[in-house]
């Protein structure tokens, strides 16, 4: 029996190495999303659905990346737009890979140089929520609603908003408190956060053009640098054109999803206070 030499051993060891290898998948690079727990429309992590969640999935999918929900603590009680837990710190720490719905640059503050943004994938505003009715217009708010009440998220844009436009008021605490005013005849109209009526399973006026302090456009937030904002504008663009971000929109009550052209900044904020204060 003829021997075999050690370098013809070792060819073979190669050899049989190289087919393992080749039949072994490499491991898929994850896509972690940093989500509030209680969040819907965008996020629920007692059914792991909602709108960002869902969305992000399929462009996790279309990366050929796993998707992994980080799920991070609930906004505060008095939390709105304005004044949201996003969890930014998080990601800038490297704790998740994206952020999703952060309204622009206006919300990034003493980050704005670690992070960047994703093209606007939707768009979000402050609504008015009046059943019965299909048209009305900011400027012509306090005629319509004729000395009545409008309900508000207390110490929110919506509760400046219509202070400054000389509207009777009253305050509540939660969304679906507000929109339980005007259920219940203690208000005839509310200004509400529009992502918060999709949650209630509630119809906005849609004939209500928001002005441009109460408008927002809704971006993924990653690491500044990294590949993966090319990669998810890429992802989202294509979404958008196969129907998938309309159709998930449709599912969650997300009903704005065409970018504003102008958005809220400080100036647009100011620009709704009528007295000029």
């Amino acid at each position: 029996m003829r021997a075999t030499s050690p370098a013809t051993r070792r060819s073979s060891v190669v050899g049989a190495l190289s087919v393992v290898l080749a039949v072994v998948p490499a491991q898929a690079e994850e896509l972690r999303v940093c989500l509030l727990e209680n969040d819907l429309p965008r996020a629920s992590r007692a059914d792991a659905t909602g709108f960002d969640h869902d969305l992000f999935r399929e462009a996790a999918d279309r990366l050929d990346r796993v998707f992994v929900p980080v799920w991070r603590p609930d906004a505060p009680f008095y939390s709105e737009i304005e004044d949201s837990e996003l969890p930014l710190d998080d990601l800038a720490a490297g704790e998740c890979d994206l952020v999703p719905s952060v309204p622009g640059s206006i919300a990034l503050g003493r980050l704005a140089e670690a992070i960047d943004l994703s093209p606007p994938y939707y768009a979000a505003a402050f609504e008015i929520y009046m059943p019965s009715t299909d048209h009305v217009e900011w400027s012509g708010l306090a005629e319509t609603v004729a000395g009545r009440k409008v309900a508000v998220r207390l110490q929110s844009l919506a509760h400046f908003a219509v202070q400054w436009a000389g509207l009777d008021w009253t305050s509540q605490t939660t969304a679906a408190a507000v929109a339980a005013a005007v259920d219940d005849g203690q208000a005839v109209a509310a200004l509400i956060w529009g992502p918060a009526l999709g949650r209630l399973q509630k119809e906005p006026v849609h004939g209500f053009e928001p002005p441009a302090g109460l408008r927002f456009n809704e971006h993924a937030a990653m690491r500044s640098g990294d590949d993966l904002v090319a990669e998810i504008g890429r992802a989202l663009d294509e979404l958008r054109r196969d129907g998938t971000l309309q159709r998930l929109a449709n599912r969650y009550g997300i009903f704005r999803i065409e970018p504003f052209t102008t958005v809220s900044s400080p100036a647009a904020i100011r620009a709704l206070n009528a007295s000029g204060e």
